[in-house]
């Protein structure tokens, strides 16, 4: 899907996180509902929409595109939390 412009809202610390990444993210559903990951653990697909954030990329899965409002730190899986907090 073509890069387009979506109403999400970046957090700053997640505008952070996501620059600091060493690969491009991916927004998925899981069980747990919408979570963020490395394309490595989840690769895009051609049906998500995408966002640019500096040098990376955030696709966001077209089944969680219409219920996400902002991309903040609820979208961290909890082994990226628990990091975070050491």
């Amino acid at each position: 899907m073509p890069e387009k412009s979506l109403p999400f809202k970046i957090t700053p610390e997640m505008e952070e996180y996501i620059r600091a990444r060493s690969t491009d993210l991916r927004v998925a559903t899981t069980c747990e509902g919408p979570l963020m990951f490395s394309i490595r653990i989840s690769p895009p697909k051609a049906t998500d929409h995408v966002i640019v954030v500096g040098e990376r990329k955030v696709y966001v899965s077209a089944v969680q595109a219409p219920h996400i409002k902002a991309i903040d730190a609820r979208l961290l899986p909890r082994c990226a939390l628990e990091k975070k907090r050491q």
